[in-house]
């Protein structure tokens, strides 16, 4: 309630009109961005205003929180804005929560089904029943945005060519200082943790996890040889003094300023903090690869010396319809699709992407990029080219309804992946103790089971088989 109430307060100190003069709510349409981006979208609903003078109506254009925005949907979406920016794993907790609206403009439709790559069509049509019963597909977010995961570094210390590989960040760790650690990531939970989970096999793209395929969480493997090789990398790496930073209480910006780590794994959205962090120094590149070592093998089918290439989640940020809207100002919905429809126009998004650095979600971005890269900050086409590049190591977030999400994030799963790296097992049932204090490759394998449990099962398992992989039936 408290991190609600902190965004609220965020979005009433951040509120920006659009428009002239004073309107009831009737006329009043919301919307919530990131707060990196409300002065580019308060000038771009102006000019939808200016397009549109027929249009009785004052936009406000609200800097929000996008990554916590589904949550405030769900606690009270009468607190919300009518238009609100939600990353697209969001949607299918909102959608059971029955807080947003399914959108029904054609053009738009058509325009979301001609413009977006499958991948992200796949997660944000949603099976529903219309009002005869019958079971039809609905659009229930736009995208205009992409995100990924890639690699923010220190030029000053680390070469281009260092940063192309985990070995060569430690490298330049241990020529700054006998402390000093090559990379850190910005939180402890399933998404920071995709670039190691999400790994492939740099040589052929080869990865044995399956991660709630087709949403279904049968359809979920996590105990192969390659990702228990890569589980044991990440634990090596972690617990070596010039290797892997856990976030800690100086923040990640504040440790890459102040030198203690060389290089952050983050994504767009943390851009301008990097910028600021290390202005001229800072650096932009796809994810490194890594090498397994015998240690990160043992046990394992997998051969000493394979290169892994750090993977994540490829996903989009989209716009939502308040279902609040419909109880309260029905009428205010066409004008909303009209608007969105704009906002989410490849023009738009890369008009969005030149002024505010925000990736577009389209599938022919990477050409109207190359396109502009003369008028283009060359930082900021490094921010790009590595976010498109890393769409080819990702998959989207597959976690289209609430249960998928909260299996993966909220029931200790991410837990057990962090105590398998830093070494340390907890066990919520405090009154068994049947995961070792100490992490080897058979522990990793035993982490990797418990995820696996709690993706099929939604709790933890009581006792682990003798023999592993195992199956969960």
């Amino acid at each position: 309630m408290k991190k609600f109430l902190t965004v609220l307060f965020t979005l009433a100190l951040a509120l920006v009109l659009v428009g002239c003069g004073k309107k009831s709510n009737a006329k009043v349409i919301s919307v919530w961005v990131g707060e990196e981006s409300t002065e580019f979208y308060q000038k771009e609903a102006k000019a939808f205003l200016e397009a549109n003078p027929d249009l009785d109506y004052t936009i406000n254009v609200i800097g929000a929180n996008t990554g916590t925005a589904g949550g405030a949907m769900t606690s009270d979406n009468t607190a919300c804005g009518d238009i609100i920016t939600a990353a697209h794993d969001n949607i299918g907790k909102m959608l059971e929560k029955g807080v947003i609206l399914p959108f029904t403009n054609k053009d738009l439709i058509a325009q979301v089904q001609n413009d977006n790559p499958e991948s992200y069509q796949n997660v944000i049509f949603y099976n529903a029943k219309n009002a005869s019963g019958q079971t039809e597909k609905n659009l229930y977010g736009v995208p205009y945005i992409s995100q990924a995961l890639f690699l923010f570094y220190n030029k000053s210390k680390v070469t281009a060519q260092q940063a192309t590989t985990f070995e060569g960040l430690i490298t330049a760790a241990k020529a700054a200082g006998s402390t000093t650690k090559a990379f850190t990531i910005t939180g402890t939970d399933g998404f920071n943790y995709s670039f190691n989970l999400l790994a492939q096999r740099a040589s052929d793209g080869y990865t044995s996890l399956q991660l709630f395929e087709n949403a279904k969480s049968k359809n979920s493997y996590v105990q192969g040889d390659d990702e228990v090789a890569s589980l044991a990398w990440a634990h090596r790496v972690f617990n070596d003094a010039n290797g892997g930073l856990m976030p800690n209480d100086s923040g990640w910006a504040s440790n890459l300023t102040s030198g203690a780590c060389l290089s952050v794994i983050g994504g767009a959205w943390h851009f301008q903090a990097a910028k600021a962090a290390l202005g001229d120094n800072l650096g932009i590149i796809k994810l490194p690869t890594y090498t397994l070592n015998a240690d990160d093998v043992e046990g394992t089918s997998v051969a000493e010396g394979t290169v892994m290439q750090a993977g994540t989640f490829a996903d989009c940020k989209a716009f939502c319809i308040n279902a609040n809207v419909a109880a309260t100002y029905p009428e205010k919905i066409e004008t909303i699709e009209k608007l969105i429809m704009y906002f989410s126009s490849k023009e738009v998004q890369l008009r969005s992407y030149l002024e505010a650095s925000n990736v577009p979600a389209y599938k022919t971005a990477v050409d109207d990029i190359e396109a502009k890269k003369a008028e283009i900050e060359p930082i900021v086409y490094d921010l790009a080219v590595a976010q498109i590049q890393m769409a080819q190591y990702g998959i989207p977030q597959p976690f289209v309804t609430g249960t998928l999400n909260t299996k993966y994030y909220s029931l200790q799963a991410p837990d057990y992946y962090k105590d398998a790296i830093i070494g340390k097992f907890v066990n919520s049932d405090s009154s068994t103790d049947w995961i070792p204090t100490t992490s080897t490759g058979g522990t990793a394998r035993e982490a990797l089971y418990v995820m696996e449990y709690i993706w099929k099962k939604a709790e933890a398992p009581k006792s682990i088989p003798a023999t592993l992989p195992a199956d969960i039936d």
